[in-house]
């Protein structure tokens, strides 16, 4: 647990990790009736369903010039008012050395709270 999730209050913390986008899409599938925030590479949507949100992250990672080697980092909580939330990030490496390389990019997805 992080300072930060400390003072926002987040209990039941459960990170994860994998290669690849299997974890990404296996996890929006589980909630596809929870609205998602998603920030791809050139625009940012917000109350977007399970769905519609699949349908853009294939069409953004398919329209890319460059091949990406990803990995996919989630966190997992719940918040001080006892709702589950979950951050996804989609790490995109377009070198095989991992120092830094300004064609990388990131993906952030983010659950939304309920109406």
């Amino acid at each position: 647990m992080s300072l930060i999730d400390l003072l926002k209050g987040r209990k039941n913390i459960i990170l994860q990790e994998s290669q690849g986008l299997n974890l990404a899409i296996c996890l929006v599938d589980e909630h596809k009736k929870r609205k998602f925030t998603f920030k791809g590479f050139k625009s940012k949507y917000s109350g977007i369903d399970g769905e519609k949100l699949q349908e853009i992250l294939h069409e953004e990672i398919n329209n890319t010039l460059v091949v990406y080697r990803y990995q996919t980092k989630v966190k997992k909580f719940t918040d001080r008012k006892d709702i589950f939330h979950m951050q996804i990030t989609v790490i995109g490496k377009a070198s095989m050395m991992s120092r830094y390389n300004p064609l990388d990019v990131e993906l952030h997805i983010k659950t939304e709270a309920p109406e």
